[in-house]
């Protein structure tokens, strides 16, 4: 893929790539935290109310169903990106 490719396939090649440096950042940044403290409030490690608890669920729950939009959003666009026709270069 050269400088030929028109700007709409390299749109829909970035696309992916871009979604997937987002969750690889967002993934330990926010959802280890997370993992971490509801863990340890099951094991007894640490003390936290049944609300703080429950927030925390319902955010990891939340955020989850964002990533896995994201994750949707990259596969939809490496879909889009391979079925797009590539224009051949004419031998001139």
């Amino acid at each position: 893929m050269g400088s030929e490719t028109p700007w709409k396939h390299r749109l829909w090649l970035w696309i992916p790539l871009i979604i997937f440096v987002i969750l690889w950042i967002v993934t330990p940044a926010v959802f280890w935290p997370i993992n971490h403290d509801l863990y340890y409030a099951a094991s007894g490690k640490i003390v936290r109310s049944d609300a703080e608890l429950i927030r925390m669920g319902r955010r990891w729950i939340t955020y989850d169903w964002w990533r896995v939009a994201g994750i949707a959003l990259s596969f939809i666009s490496s879909i889009r990106a391979l079925s797009l026709p590539v224009v051949a270069k004419s031998s001139s």
